[in-house]
């Protein structure tokens, strides 16, 4: 029983961790794409207009077999009417049954099923394109959400490090008052300084939280939902992660497999095929038609000779003896529909010359979106290198100047000038740093390459 016991509660702890594993399981960049490509309320409607399309597509082809119906009618009409059996006016009630099966086939439409086929395979494929754009700007917009949370991490470790300098150097400051080898003021100075590096420090910190707050934001998760986030490391040196590629060849590659590109140019053709529809409605209509047909009614009777009456015939007499066939070849041809056809026309070119006159407009957007980029990410990294050198520059003048406050030379005041400028020029590299992986992440989406932060 013991054994027992301790079984149960051995399994009952396994679960639990592994329960508790799964609640604090931390959120990767990767983690957050998949979550936000399969529950985003954008991606999955663009993916229900991709059903839609699809179905449409689908119908299009079925289109072209035959439309077959059944129908049965069953009346009863009470009243005076002339009765060939009695031969004279009489009060009764005449019961009819029908029944009809009908089946039609177009065979020529001018081509309008053709073309529609094409048109709802267009369609289809821009529909498609939109949800791969969504997907694909989705990716991006996480992967940025991911910089802005490091970028503020960043500038909060460089303003705890510096509290913790400030920390160090107010303790070297306070033994020195007592030993009278420095004022009291310089006491108070280095204590407001902390107190600045403790602001700066909360300042940090609201900005990471928000920055958190954003990303989950954009992920639409729930307020009760456990959000620790796992944040990758970027390389030192992002020197040379430019690469040679001009804004013109980064263009002449979007252009190709952009997908919001490529869901105009299926509208265009979604288009053109439109217009064909249209003209084709100004062909003649050749369509087949076939139908059977039965007939039941109380009123059809025959003079019964052993009874010496007139009695109704049984239905299933009536169903033999009454079964029709007919097949109809029927040519449609239109002559005029107070000028609906032309409009049809008119309003269908127009369309098609929108549709072209957008790609355009989409295409020239890219262009001068990419060369933004371009533009963008070759000032960052001039940025980015500028800092490097002030950063070193500030280094080597705040370790100088601590070397000479160590040693009773320097001032209070050129010490705390010289470590503000330390952290100014540190925190100013790490915005160029981010901003120069953005605008090399912008080209890279642009480029059709996989959006990573390794």
């Amino acid at each position: 029983m013991k054994t027992l016991r301790f079984s149960i509660a051995l399994l009952f702890g396994f679960l639990l961790q592994d329960l508790s594993a799964q609640t604090n399981e931390r959120w990767t960049l990767n983690k957050c794409i998949d979550y936000a490509l399969e529950h985003n309320v954008a991606i999955r409607q663009a993916g229900i207009n991709a059903q839609v399309n699809k179905n449409n597509y689908t119908q299009s082809y079925m289109n072209l077999l035959p439309g077959i119906n059944g129908s049965l009618s069953n009346d009863i009409t009470n009243g005076q009417q002339f009765s060939l059996a009695a031969f004279r006016v009489v009060n009764e009630t005449t019961t009819t049954f029908n029944t009809v099966l009908n089946a039609d086939l177009t065979l020529f439409s001018g081509l309008q099923q053709v073309h529609n086929i094409l048109k709802s395979k267009s369609d289809l494929t821009a529909a498609q394109y939109d949800m791969l754009d969504s997907r694909n700007t989705m990716i991006l917009n996480i992967t940025t959400a991911f910089l802005q949370i490091m970028l503020n991490q960043e500038i909060l470790t460089v303003a705890e490090n510096q509290k913790l300098l400030t920390t160090l150097q107010r303790d070297l400051i306070e033994k020195r008052v007592k030993a009278g080898a420095l004022p009291e003021t310089s006491l108070l100075d280095i204590e407001a300084q902390m107190a600045r590096d403790a602001s700066s420090i909360t300042s940090a910190k609201n900005s990471v939280n928000l920055a958190k707050l954003s990303l989950r934001m954009i992920l639409q998760l729930k307020p009760e939902d456990a959000f620790e986030i796992e944040l990758p490391t970027l390389v030192n040196d992002i020197s040379d992660l430019l690469g040679e590629n001009t804004a013109y060849t980064t263009f002449q590659t979007a252009v190709v497999n952009q997908p919001s590109i490529l869901a105009q140019m299926a509208r265009v053709r979604s288009a053109q095929y439109s217009r064909k529809m249209a003209i084709g409605a100004l062909s003649p209509t050749i369509t087949l038609n076939g139908s059977l047909f039965d007939f039941y009614t109380n009123q059809q009777k025959r003079f019964d000779t052993l009874a010496l009456d007139f009695k109704t015939i049984p239905i299933n007499e009536q169903f033999r003896d009454q079964f029709r066939k007919s097949v109809t070849v029927t040519l449609n041809i239109p002559i005029f529909n107070r000028w609906q056809r032309m409009t049809n026309i008119a309003n269908a070119k127009l369309q098609y010359q929108n549709a072209q006159l957008q790609l355009e407009t989409t295409k020239n957007s890219l262009m001068q979106t990419i060369y933004e980029a371009d533009a963008n990410a070759k000032a960052a990294a001039d940025g980015y290198a500028a800092s490097k050198k002030s950063v070193d520059a500030a280094r080597r003048a705040f370790d100088a100047q601590e070397k000479r406050y160590n040693a009773g030379v320097g001032s209070s005041l050129d010490y705390q000038t010289s470590k503000n400028n330390l952290m100014s020029a540190e925190s100013e590299l790490i915005r160029n740093k981010f901003t120069y992986v953005f605008r090399l992440k912008v080209l890279d989406f642009y480029q059709g390459k996989a959006i990573t932060l390794n």
